[in-house]
């Protein structure tokens, strides 16, 4: 009697376990996706107002659903195309350097299911300091027309004679960072470690902007 017990048991447990499935990963077989950015202006002073497009992030399977960008500096965002302000540390150095992470996810139907992978990519970008042309310091005054932005420059340059320069003024407004004036200062034939007053006025009244961008271009030659 306990012999028949014992392989009527052992009968039923084979029974159930060959009907038991194993699940198949969904992306056993996806490739995951490349995720890729552009970044503009890719140098300047601070605070600077950056735009980061991940057009060419690549899905290789299936679609993007996701962009989820990390600046480095404490803040996040998502989106394919987005405009990130990064802003200087009075306590910290003159250049400033940011770790950008953008992390992309892929959405794709298998015959298992849906599978989402994600990829990932990091630059590392340094603003604060712009070369040859640097901005060393800078103030907005109050005048009787709306405001002056007076600052120096300094050719940070060792050899090089910078024979053409702008400094260029960019003032934003809003949470958005609308852009509602532009000015600029032309400077000549400054040598290597020479500094240059510059001034750029504007109609706008200091209440009429939130913040300034600066940035400076340069042609150089040999002194």
């Amino acid at each position: 009697m306990k012999q028949r017990l014992w392989r009527l048991i052992l009968v039923s447990g084979l029974l159930i376990s060959g009907c038991t499935r194993v699940a198949v990963d969904p992306c056993a077989r996806v490739s995951p996706p490349v995720a890729a950015f552009r970044v503009s202006p890719e140098s300047g002073e601070l605070p600077a107002l950056v735009t980061f497009d991940a057009s060419d992030s690549l899905s290789r399977e299936g679609d993007l659903i996701s962009y989820r960008w990390d600046f480095g500096d404490g803040r996040t965002g998502e989106g394919r195309v987005v405009e990130h302000r990064f802003d200087r540390d009075p306590r910290g150095p003159e250049e400033e350097e940011f770790r950008v992470t953008l992390t992309v996810t892929q959405e794709a139907e298998t015959e298992y299911g849906t599978c989402r992978l994600v990829g990932e990519t990091v630059r590392v970008l340094r603003y604060g300091v712009t070369r040859p042309l640097d901005v060393v310091q800078w103030e907005a005054k109050a005048t009787y027309y709306g405001t002056l932005i007076e600052g120096v420059v300094r050719n940070v340059s060792t050899d090089l004679r910078v024979t053409h320069g702008r400094v260029i003024a960019r003032f934003h407004a809003g949470p958005e960072h609308a852009l509602v004036a532009v000015g600029e200062r032309e400077l000549w034939d400054i040598r290597p470690g020479e500094e240059r007053l510059f001034m750029i006025p504007t109609y706008l009244w200091p209440w009429q902007f939130d913040w300034v961008e600066l940035q400076t271009e340069a042609f150089t030659a040999q002194p």
